[in-house]
């Protein structure tokens, strides 16, 4: 009886660490998001798109435009307000938020527009 006893927890200890060792090997790292601050150059709202200029080079002040594709599920905001894909204009300073994946795609988490500061008239 104890024969079966030994083998019947050696069982167990093998397949509950199976278990554990498969368990890490299904969580995925997660993906570093990547902020871009910019300004809007054009949104397309056939194709869910719009394009940013951001600052590529601050030493020889180069300029890039990146296209991304907005999905349904981006946040879009300014400052309390959740904003449409719609509401976004050609030159709002925006901060684009997005992750790529192994192929190299991005994938749009959420655009920041930013709140224009109002200087009071004396």
């Amino acid at each position: 009886m104890s024969k079966v006893m030994k083998r019947l927890l050696v069982c167990l200890v093998v397949f509950g660490l199976v278990g554990v060792v498969s368990a890490f090997a299904q969580e995925k790292a997660k993906p570093q998001v990547i902020s871009v601050s910019g300004e809007v150059v054009s949104v397309d709202l056939v194709k869910s798109e719009v394009v940013v200029k951001h600052l590529k080079d601050a030493v020889t002040k180069t300029y890039e435009n990146i296209t991304f594709s907005v999905a349904p599920e981006t946040k879009i905001t300014k400052g309390d307000a959740t904003l449409k894909l719609s509401d976004l204009k050609a030159g709002d300073n925006v901060t684009v938020n997005y992750t790529t994946d192994v192929s190299g795609k991005q994938k749009v988490e959420s655009i920041v527009v930013k709140v224009k500061e109002v200087t009071p008239v004396k």
